[in-house]
Protein backbone atom coordinates (compact mmCIF):
# COMPACT_ATOMS: atom_id res chain seq x y z
CA UNK A 1 0.00 0.00 0.00
CA UNK A 2 1.05 3.56 -0.49
CA UNK A 3 2.84 4.90 2.55
CA UNK A 4 3.71 1.45 4.09
CA UNK A 5 7.31 0.71 4.89
CA UNK A 6 9.22 -1.60 2.65
CA UNK A 7 9.52 -5.23 3.81
CA UNK A 8 12.46 -6.02 6.07
CA UNK A 9 14.53 -9.15 5.69
CA UNK A 10 16.81 -10.94 8.12
CA UNK A 11 19.68 -13.15 7.15
CA UNK A 12 20.58 -16.35 9.00
CA UNK A 13 23.32 -18.90 8.50
CA UNK A 14 22.11 -22.27 7.28
CA UNK A 15 22.42 -24.94 9.96
CA UNK A 16 21.38 -28.58 10.17
CA UNK A 17 19.04 -29.62 13.03
CA UNK A 18 16.29 -31.99 14.07
CA UNK A 19 12.62 -31.54 13.32
CA UNK A 20 10.50 -32.05 16.41
CA UNK A 21 6.82 -32.88 16.54
CA UNK A 22 5.27 -31.66 19.75
CA UNK A 23 1.78 -32.62 20.85
CA UNK A 24 0.02 -30.37 23.34
CA UNK A 25 -2.93 -31.44 25.46
CA UNK A 26 -4.83 -30.03 28.41
CA UNK A 27 -5.48 -32.19 31.46
CA UNK A 28 -6.02 -32.23 35.19
CA UNK A 29 -3.73 -33.26 38.04
CA UNK A 30 -5.41 -35.74 40.37
CA UNK A 31 -4.35 -37.94 43.27
CA UNK A 32 -3.67 -41.55 42.37
CA UNK A 33 -6.15 -42.80 44.98
CA UNK A 34 -9.32 -40.94 45.93
CA UNK A 35 -12.31 -42.15 47.92
CA UNK A 36 -15.79 -40.71 47.64
CA UNK A 37 -17.56 -40.71 51.00
CA UNK A 38 -21.34 -40.90 50.78
CA UNK A 39 -24.38 -41.51 52.95
CA UNK A 40 -26.47 -44.68 52.96
CA UNK A 41 -29.37 -43.03 54.78
CA UNK A 42 -31.38 -39.91 54.07
CA UNK A 43 -31.53 -36.95 56.40
CA UNK A 44 -30.49 -33.38 57.11
CA UNK A 45 -26.86 -32.46 57.71
CA UNK A 46 -26.76 -31.43 61.37
CA UNK A 47 -23.01 -30.83 61.73
CA UNK A 48 -19.81 -30.88 59.68
CA UNK A 49 -16.48 -31.73 61.24
CA UNK A 50 -14.22 -31.58 58.18
CA UNK A 51 -13.62 -29.05 55.42
CA UNK A 52 -11.38 -28.51 52.42
CA UNK A 53 -7.70 -29.40 52.89
CA UNK A 54 -8.30 -30.96 56.32
CA UNK A 55 -6.17 -33.98 57.14
CA UNK A 56 -8.34 -36.77 58.49
CA UNK A 57 -7.63 -40.17 59.99
CA UNK A 58 -9.48 -43.39 59.29
CA UNK A 59 -12.57 -43.52 61.50
CA UNK A 60 -12.69 -39.77 62.13
CA UNK A 61 -16.18 -38.25 62.15
CA UNK A 62 -16.72 -36.11 59.04
CA UNK A 63 -20.39 -35.22 59.35
CA UNK A 64 -23.48 -35.97 61.40
CA UNK A 65 -26.99 -36.38 60.05
CA UNK A 66 -29.99 -35.44 62.16
CA UNK A 67 -30.79 -38.72 63.98
CA UNK A 68 -34.25 -37.76 65.27
CA UNK A 69 -36.30 -39.90 62.88
CA UNK A 70 -33.78 -42.74 62.97
CA UNK A 71 -33.93 -42.87 66.78
CA UNK A 72 -37.72 -42.90 66.61
CA UNK A 73 -37.57 -45.81 64.16
CA UNK A 74 -35.28 -47.72 66.53
CA UNK A 75 -37.72 -47.14 69.39
CA UNK A 76 -40.63 -48.30 67.24
CA UNK A 77 -38.82 -51.48 66.17
CA UNK A 78 -37.79 -52.20 69.76
CA UNK A 79 -41.46 -51.94 70.81
CA UNK A 80 -42.43 -54.26 67.94
CA UNK A 81 -39.85 -56.77 69.15
CA UNK A 82 -41.21 -56.62 72.69
CA UNK A 83 -44.74 -57.21 71.39
CA UNK A 84 -43.55 -60.16 69.30
CA UNK A 85 -41.74 -61.67 72.29
CA UNK A 86 -44.90 -61.36 74.40
CA UNK A 87 -46.89 -63.13 71.70
CA UNK A 88 -44.21 -65.82 71.51
CA UNK A 89 -44.40 -66.46 75.25
CA UNK A 90 -48.18 -66.68 75.02
CA UNK A 91 -47.92 -69.16 72.15
CA UNK A 92 -45.45 -71.23 74.20
CA UNK A 93 -47.89 -71.35 77.12
CA UNK A 94 -50.77 -72.29 74.86
CA UNK A 95 -48.82 -75.09 73.19
CA UNK A 96 -47.53 -76.41 76.52
CA UNK A 97 -51.11 -76.68 77.78
CA UNK A 98 -52.54 -78.10 74.57
CA UNK A 99 -49.94 -80.86 74.25
CA UNK A 100 -50.80 -82.81 77.45
CA UNK A 101 -54.53 -82.33 76.84
CA UNK A 102 -54.16 -83.76 73.33
CA UNK A 103 -52.23 -86.74 74.73
CA UNK A 104 -55.18 -87.50 77.05
CA UNK A 105 -57.67 -87.05 74.23
CA UNK A 106 -59.30 -83.97 75.77
CA UNK A 107 -58.65 -81.72 72.73
CA UNK A 108 -58.69 -82.53 69.07
CA UNK A 109 -55.68 -82.94 66.84
CA UNK A 110 -56.79 -79.85 64.93
CA UNK A 111 -56.54 -77.73 68.07
CA UNK A 112 -53.08 -79.10 68.79
CA UNK A 113 -51.96 -78.35 65.23
CA UNK A 114 -53.37 -74.83 65.52
CA UNK A 115 -51.43 -74.25 68.74
CA UNK A 116 -48.19 -75.50 67.19
CA UNK A 117 -48.76 -73.39 64.08
CA UNK A 118 -49.36 -70.32 66.24
CA UNK A 119 -46.10 -71.06 68.07
CA UNK A 120 -44.15 -71.27 64.81
CA UNK A 121 -45.75 -68.05 63.56
CA UNK A 122 -44.87 -66.28 66.82
CA UNK A 123 -41.24 -67.40 66.51
CA UNK A 124 -41.08 -66.10 62.94
CA UNK A 125 -42.62 -62.78 64.01
CA UNK A 126 -40.05 -62.41 66.78
CA UNK A 127 -37.20 -63.11 64.38
CA UNK A 128 -38.59 -60.61 61.87
CA UNK A 129 -38.93 -57.95 64.58
CA UNK A 130 -35.35 -58.62 65.71
CA UNK A 131 -34.08 -58.19 62.14
CA UNK A 132 -36.02 -54.94 61.73
CA UNK A 133 -34.53 -53.62 64.97
CA UNK A 134 -30.99 -54.48 63.86
CA UNK A 135 -31.61 -52.76 60.52
CA UNK A 136 -32.88 -49.62 62.27
CA UNK A 137 -29.88 -49.61 64.61
CA UNK A 138 -27.55 -49.95 61.62
CA UNK A 139 -29.23 -47.01 59.90
CA UNK A 140 -28.79 -44.98 63.08
CA UNK A 141 -25.06 -45.74 63.03
CA UNK A 142 -24.94 -44.69 59.38
CA UNK A 143 -26.13 -41.22 60.46
CA UNK A 144 -22.56 -40.62 61.62
CA UNK A 145 -20.31 -40.27 58.56
CA UNK A 146 -16.77 -41.53 59.23
CA UNK A 147 -13.64 -41.34 57.12
CA UNK A 148 -12.73 -44.71 55.61
CA UNK A 149 -9.03 -43.86 55.06
CA UNK A 150 -6.26 -41.53 56.15
CA UNK A 151 -5.98 -38.62 53.76
CA UNK A 152 -6.81 -35.04 52.85
CA UNK A 153 -10.29 -33.72 52.11
CA UNK A 154 -10.16 -32.34 48.57
CA UNK A 155 -13.90 -31.80 48.09
CA UNK A 156 -16.89 -31.10 50.33
CA UNK A 157 -20.23 -31.17 48.52
CA UNK A 158 -22.69 -30.48 51.37
CA UNK A 159 -23.44 -27.75 53.90
CA UNK A 160 -25.13 -27.72 57.29
CA UNK A 161 -28.90 -27.83 56.86
CA UNK A 162 -28.78 -29.47 53.44
CA UNK A 163 -31.02 -32.50 52.94
CA UNK A 164 -29.33 -35.69 51.77
CA UNK A 165 -31.53 -38.06 49.77
CA UNK A 166 -30.16 -41.60 49.56
CA UNK A 167 -33.24 -43.26 48.12
CA UNK A 168 -31.80 -44.09 44.67
CA UNK A 169 -28.02 -43.88 45.14
CA UNK A 170 -25.59 -42.85 47.84
CA UNK A 171 -24.86 -39.12 47.38
CA UNK A 172 -21.23 -38.01 47.60
CA UNK A 173 -20.54 -35.84 50.63
CA UNK A 174 -16.74 -35.72 50.68
CA UNK A 175 -13.87 -36.71 48.41
CA UNK A 176 -10.72 -37.76 50.22
CA UNK A 177 -7.29 -38.09 48.60
CA UNK A 178 -5.23 -40.78 50.23
CA UNK A 179 -1.76 -39.41 49.41
CA UNK A 180 -1.15 -36.05 47.74
CA UNK A 181 2.53 -36.90 47.21
CA UNK A 182 1.44 -39.47 44.60
CA UNK A 183 -0.31 -37.64 41.77
CA UNK A 184 -1.23 -38.48 38.19
CA UNK A 185 -1.84 -36.23 35.19
CA UNK A 186 -4.89 -37.11 33.14
CA UNK A 187 -4.87 -35.53 29.68
CA UNK A 188 -6.98 -36.12 26.56
CA UNK A 189 -4.93 -36.37 23.35
CA UNK A 190 -6.52 -35.85 19.94
CA UNK A 191 -7.15 -38.92 17.81
CA UNK A 192 -4.94 -37.51 15.05
CA UNK A 193 -1.96 -37.34 17.44
CA UNK A 194 -2.37 -40.37 19.67
CA UNK A 195 -0.92 -42.69 17.01
CA UNK A 196 2.46 -40.92 17.21
CA UNK A 197 2.83 -41.38 20.97
CA UNK A 198 5.16 -44.14 22.14
CA UNK A 199 6.24 -45.31 25.55
CA UNK A 200 9.41 -43.63 26.75
CA UNK A 201 9.00 -40.38 24.81
CA UNK A 202 9.82 -37.23 26.84
CA UNK A 203 6.90 -35.29 28.24
CA UNK A 204 6.79 -31.90 29.95
CA UNK A 205 4.04 -30.42 32.09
Amino acid sequence: RRGDEAPRYRSEAITRGDVELRISATGTLNPVTTVQVGSQVSGTIAALYADFNDRVRAGAVLAQLDPTFLKAQVAQNRADLTRAEVQLRQALRDSSRTGPLAAEGLVSQAELDAALTALDAARASAQSAQAALERAQTNLRYATINSPIDGVVVSRDVDVGQTVAASLSAPTLFTIAQDLTQMQLEAAVDEADIGAIREGQPADF
